[in-house]
């Protein structure tokens, strides 16, 4: 078996089962809307539904057509990611990782999209006081940093983004 099937057999359904299991803990034990702060400030488990994409782009209004772009977007990224492994070097294994990760957070938010029609996050990270302090210039700026909450199919893409950009950098150009 070519190395790059690898990952595809083995990253793709941990990655898609321990979103799915994550999800699955944080619908029976927090009430949507609601949540539990694992470190006061800065980190809570919350239980809510992104009815449109990363960050929550697109989540607004009731197109008809939100859905189907979703799945159509979901659909032609797999066929991306699967014609990308079939083409890659025995030495390319950094990438083969890199696709089967982004493959295991698409099932696994696809799955969530099918069957609620949004997907379930439930990280939260936050700065509650972020202070920035321009005394010198006659300025002090206190606000709250929240970044949108997410799950483990994100931060498998996200993590994915960041190796691919990685592999982008360090490789030769051709």
């Amino acid at each position: 078996m070519k190395f790059a099937y690898r990952p595809l057999c083995i990253v793709t359904p941990l990655v898609f089962l321990l979103d799915q299991w994550t999800k699955w803990m944080v619908v029976r034990h927090i009430p949507l809307g609601h949540g539990l702060a694992i470190l006061p400030g800065y980190i809570d488990l919350v239980h809510v539904r992104n009815r449109g994409a990363a960050f929550g782009l697109f989540a607004g209004g009731d197109s008809p057509w939100r859905a189907p772009f979703f799945y159509l977007v979901s659909i032609v990224a797999v066929g991306v990611i699967l014609w990308i492994v079939r083409h890659l070097r025995e030495t390319e294994r950094l990438m083969a990782v890199t696709m089967a990760l982004i493959l295991g957070g698409i099932f696994g938010n696809l799955l969530d999209r099918l069957r609620l029609g949004a997907v379930t996050d439930f990280l939260s990270c936050h700065f509650r006081d972020v202070v920035i302090d321009g005394t010198l210039l006659g300025f002090r700026i206190r606000f709250p940093l929240d970044w949108p909450a997410f799950n483990v199919a994100d931060s498998a893409i996200t993590i994915s983004m960041l190796l691919l950009a990685y592999h982008i950098v360090r490789s030769p150009h051709q």
